[in-house]
């Protein structure tokens, strides 16, 4: 290739160069932003499923040269420029024709890309002589003059959303905890609060806001000590089970499971009850309506939302409530504002059902404490003191219950309790009937903005739910690179007891493929040879490794297409898939993109028959709320409050005390604020006693309904019978951390760091390099070149700690880290093991069986790739 100064060869003209290089190129940047994005998305998820899904089919669409599933617009290619930057080689005339390629491609402006201009060098010399000596023009060609009203308008909501998203910490934090929990139940309060009167009502919501307030600041606390949620790889399942185990992820799941599908029933009910008041149109008629605009949006593969469109639709949500409340306030009555109806005051009897509704559905404006993670994910990459979540989380929380008490105080002041006793739907259609056709145009935008984002947020949910309750094997068809890649399954359970296998592609011999499997099993780690021809079974192995029929390891290999550099593999398994290291995208193959996609038709019919078992509870929820409203017994307000009560007392109450104890044995950061209110022990037994009475009170006494009272005793019973298990198996006890992290920026450092019940922690440190060892006695160790060390080892003095976890990673930025290989040998008790750590995302927990610890890493160069 000629170089840099010379005009472009004859070859390279008949070779298509350098145009199809940078068509390649660009394939890569549109590939990397558009994972960059969906990864930024909220995900409404309890676990990395979703997540792992996503990534999946990133994975097959970039192996095959396929589009991405998520396409990035020219703004998501400017915002992230910085992050694509390293894909860009530098030469001048690919950077030109890359230029050409994405001139022809996109519409911007010179002023509206000053990133891409800077990683393309569009404003050097060399560059725009390339150009002009390819293209025979100007470089300047590629930049529109004037755009269309349509692009104006993608440019300046991107600036906006940039803008929002970019919010010091605090701030976003609050907006987020807002934006996240602005319930639904807020058109249900009026409601079930009628009975007992406005004054009484926000006298009673202070209190119970200061318990979710305090709540909401354990789960903050539990997600800020957590170094999974500081990279943001992790959801809120993993944080259960990580601190809790099985038996806490498992009793979450059953809390979130019931409470998304009555959240669901509520949406549906409400929607079509008040979509129905307002048109002519039957609410029996508005659920089938609903419920087919629903599908068709699950249809859409994602209903994730960005942070910007969060934070816009909550503003809008709110300002639509206070105009609301400021309309009913101007027709407040003395007399509904001073109503008290209480129990045994002025010769009132107790009465179940009222105390039902005003508990159910006050519990219910209090929904947040699963979405502290998300919130989590976006905010400890900018703050990692966790200060901003902490006292963020408090001050949205804080923020909804004065909103709340407003929303009380109006709208029960306005109407007479008689009229909002006995509604159906929502507060809507009374508080239309009483200050005026106004609120049905700002009731009707409310009920569709605020129903609806609960509606798919719980929908998500449940989806995810039910992949995960009813998984069916993915059957990706992925390309791995000789000797560049791993991939990697393991089945679902607890990480450190189920085994890993990866599986690394070692070329050709004949006409069979070469493949090494490593297997992490019991302690040990196996590496073996297999070749296959057309399929392979792993039951195979069975012989040479029986502990493997312990455990679901379905899996089938069938190879499409191989060559000496890389294989075509279609993987048939329902264990988890991750893929670890190099990859490389085929853009040239059109032989084998044309036979894939004569496949494809099978696989949609597959994909279909998984979104049709995936809908499976919105289908269940759908014919429920038919069979409700032909009954004629539906209720907003009592689906609300029954999901209150079973919901909520699990999720918001007696889980974050048991998530924020444990974390504090546990985690391994510090965060920069705790309240010390969470640090009393009378505080975490009081809450824990609260809500399980809650339970308890509305199993025995309030409810009325034998199933309802069975349900919620069954609750209390397996929440209690849950936590003394959880405890048997050392959900509480300490924990000693070992963590390498490497840092990958030009002059940044490794170090490792031990931590035990969240403190640092001093151990014996031997560090082996090529000149000699190192001793350290600490709680952390710098190494300025991790490539250099050869061996580290630990002596560790376990006298309170239960349980041992390593942890190594590398990372490039505040948002980010990967698995950093290593090899591991512990020795404990009598027992000594070896693991993989590449295997099993970096990590592995262990039992500790004696007060003394020994750990040796050694970083194999296979595995480094140095």
């Amino acid at each position: 290739m000629p170089s840099d100064d010379e005009l472009i060869s004859w070859e390279e003209v008949l070779a298509g160069l350098p145009a199809r290089r940078a068509n390649t190129i660009l394939f890569l940047i549109e590939s990397r932003t558009a994972q960059i994005v969906a990864r930024s998305l909220l995900e409404f998820s309890l676990t990395e499923q979703a997540a792992n899904e996503r990534d999946l089919a990133f994975l097959e669409a970039f192996a095959l040269g396929n589009a991405p599933p998520l396409h990035p617009t020219i703004q998501h290619l400017e915002r992230y420029a910085s992050q694509w930057a390293s894909l860009v080689p530098e030469n001048p005339r690919l950077k030109a024709a890359i230029a050409h390629a994405l001139g022809q491609k996109y519409t911007f402006t010179d002023q509206t890309v000053p990133q891409i201009r800077a990683v393309l060098g569009l404003d050097e010399k060399a560059v725009q002589v390339a150009y002009s000596r390819l293209y025979r023009e100007q470089l300047l060609t590629i930049f529109a003059s004037k755009m269309p009203l349509l692009e104006q308008w993608r440019w300046m909501s991107a600036a906006v959303a940039q803008r929002l998203e970019s919010l010091p910490p605090f701030w976003l934090a609050s907006i987020l905890t807002v934006a996240l929990g602005l319930p639904q139940a807020f058109l249900a309060l009026p409601i079930a609060v009628a009975d007992v009167g406005p004054l009484v009502t926000i006298a009673f919501l202070l209190i119970i806001g200061a318990i979710n307030i305090l709540t909401m600041a354990c789960m903050a606390e539990a997600v800020g000590r957590s170094g999974d949620f500081r990279y943001g790889n992790s959801f809120i399942k993993q944080l259960v089970s990580n601190y809790l185990g099985n038996t806490g992820s498992f009793i979450l799941s059953i809390a979130v499971g019931i409470r998304v599908f009555l959240i669901a029933l509520a949406c549906y009910i409400g929607l079509s009850v008040t979509m129905a008041s307002f048109t002519p149109i039957p609410a029996a008629l508005w659920a089938v309506l609903l419920f087919g605009g629903g599908l068709y949006l699950r249809s859409q593969k994602s209903l994730n939302f960005t942070v910007a469109l969060m934070v816009f639709l909550a503003v809008i949500n709110v300002s639509l409530l206070l105009v609301l409340s400021l309309l009913a306030l101007g027709h407040v009555q003395l007399e509904n504002l001073l109503y008290v109806n209480l129990p045994f005051v002025d010769g009132h009897s107790f009465q179940p059902q009222i105390l039902q509704r005003i508990f159910g559905v006050s519990l219910m404006l209090y929904f947040g404490h699963v979405y502290v993670g998300e919130c989590g994910k976006i905010v400890l990459p900018r703050d990692s003191s966790a200060t901003s979540l902490i006292w963020g989380s408090v001050a949205g929380t804080a923020f909804l219950t004065i909103l709340f008490c407003i929303w009380v105080l109006a709208v029960n002041g306005a109407i007479a309790p008689q009229l909002l006793a006995g509604q159906s739907g929502t507060v809507l259609k009374p508080l239309a009937l009483e200050v005026g056709s106004i609120v049905t145009v700002l009731g009707a935008v409310l009920v569709t903005l605020l129903l609806g984002m609960a509606w798919l947020r719980s929908s998500s949910l449940l989806v995810n739910l039910a992949k995960e309750w009813l998984p069916v094997p993915p059957k990706p068809v992925l390309r791995l690179p000789r000797h560049q890649g791993l991939l990697i399954l393991h089945p679902s359970g607890e990480s450190s007891h189920v085994p890993h296998i990866g599986l690394t592609y070692l070329g050709q011999s004949d006409t069979q493929s070469k493949f090494r499997l490593d297997i992490q099993l019991s302690g040990k780690v196996h590496s073996v040879e297999i070749v296959i021809t057309e399929h392979w079974d792993i039951k195979e192995v069975f012989n040479q490794f029986p502990d493997l029929r312990k455990w679901d390891t379905r899996l089938l290999l069938q190879v499409s297409s191989a060559n000496q550099d890389s294989v075509y593999l279609q993987v048939i398994s329902p264990m988890l898939l991750v893929y670890e290291g190099g990859l490389k995208a085929d853009t040239e193959n059109f032989a084998f993109k044309y036979q894939n996609q004569t496949k494809r038709f099978w696989t949609t019919l597959l994909n279909q028959s998984c979104f049709f078992l995936s809908i499976s509870p919105l289908v269940v929820v759908f014919l429920l709320t038919e069979w409700l409203f032909l009954a004629g017994t539906e209720s907003f307000t009592d689906v609300l409050a029954f999901a209150g009560v079973l919901g909520n007392s699990l999720v918001g109450g007696i889980f974050p005390v048991l998530l924020l104890v444990s974390s504090r044995r546990k985690g391994e950061l510090i965060p920069g604020v705790v309240l010390n209110i969470l640090n009393h022990p009378l505080f975490s037994i009081g809450v824990y006693s609260l809500f399980l009475g809650i339970l308890l009170i509305h199993g025995l006494f309030i409810w009325e309904n034998s199933l309802a009272r069975i349900i919620a005793l069954g609750i209390a019973v397996l929440s209690l019978g849950a936590t003394l298990v959880m405890k048997h198996y050392g959900a509480f006890a300490s924990r000693v951390v070992v963590e390498l992290q490497e840092d990958q920026h030009p002059r940044g450092n490794s170090i490792f760091t031990i931590t035990a019940g969240g403190k640092p922690k001093i151990a014996e440190i031997l560090l082996g390099y090529a000149d000699g060892e190192q001793y350290h006695q600490a709680a952390s160790v710098e190494i300025p070149s991790l490539s250099s060390l050869q061996y580290a080892t630990f002596r560790l003095s376990n006298k309170q700690e239960k349980e041992l976890r390593v942890w190594t990673h590398r990372s490039n930025s505040k948002v980010d880290s990967k698995n950093l290989p290593a090899l591991v040998e512990v020795e404990n008790g009598n027992k000594n093991m070896q693991f993989n750590l590449q295997l099993s995302s970096g990590r592995v927990l262990l039992p500790l069986l004696s007060d003394r610890c020994w750990l040796k890493f050694t970083f194999p160069e296979a595995l480094l790739g140095k």
